[in-house]
């Protein structure tokens, strides 16, 4: 199902936060956002590799995660993918945080063991009024077992199957070609990757022919696209921005 525009616009409202330096208890939202690129990108320098198209994978079903969870609860929007019966009073601090640890658990068994340690960790400071807590934390589970599900089959553990194109006697650069099949990946946000670059095209279009719109979204936009480059320094290609583009990119060119 491709993502709704309000939909987006909360999770960019999530990035944009994330964007600046700030502490480690702003909202549940930023809080596991930044556990999930701890995890995704351990810290030192990376470069463009299966590494980074595996990261941003899995932040899209951390983050689908959390706002069809929070989305169940609140019902503001249209969900991504799921939207599960859950009481109002549910905590959504506590399906946020369960949603996220459920998502990176499946990363392998050692990062299953500190993310259940991590969450109990966190729902520790999550008052229990009346079993909202536990109530939260079984819808986390249920949306990400949802959203893992949808995404089992994407093409992410596709064999690498790239071979150059040469002929007997013709060199043929050493240089290791990155992640050739995820180009066939199924997307988060679109029906086809092709529709990707269609969009750039009609949106610079629409720019230099001064018919473009510039309206509230587009600023968040911009404004997310301008904090996320202006925060904390790093080498180029690593860390959270490497990650972060591709939920910054699909809805830039919306």
């Amino acid at each position: 199902m491709p993502i709704s525009h309000s939909a987006s616009a909360t999770i960019i409202g999530a990035w944009l936060a994330i964007g600046v330096p700030m502490s480690a208890s702003a909202n549940v939202i930023t809080d596991w956002d930044e556990k999930a690129v701890a995890v995704v990108l351990p810290a030192g320098p990376v470069g463009v590799s299966q590494q980074i198209y595996a990261a941003q994978r899995m932040m899209g079903m951390v983050h689908a995660a959390m706002f069809d969870a929070v989305n169940s609860i609140e019902r503001r929007y249209q969900p991504y993918l799921v939207r599960l019966p859950a009481d109002p009073a549910t905590s959504k601090e506590a399906a946020a945080a369960a949603a996220a640890a459920a998502v990176l658990a499946t990363i392998d068994q050692r990062t299953a063991g500190e993310m259940k340690v991590a969450l109990a960790s966190y729902l520790a400071s999550i008052p229990d009024d009346g079993g909202a807590k536990a109530d939260g934390i079984k819808l986390g589970e249920a949306v990400a077992a949802k959203v893992l599900e949808a995404r089992a089959n994407d093409g992410h553990d596709a064999v690498d199957d790239y071979r150059p194109r040469t002929t007997p006697g013709v060199y043929v650069p050493t240089s290791i070609t990155a992640a050739s099949t995820w180009s066939k990946v199924k997307p988060f946000a679109l029906t086809t990757a092709s529709q990707y670059s269609g969009q750039i095209r009609r949106f610079r279009c629409r720019a230099r022919n001064g018919q473009l719109t510039i309206t509230r979204s587009r600023t968040t936009a911009a404004r997310l696209v301008q904090s996320v480059r202006r925060s904390r320094p790093r080498p180029p290609g690593s860390g959270s921005w490497s990650v972060r583009q591709p939920i910054i990119h699909s809805y830039v060119s919306s």
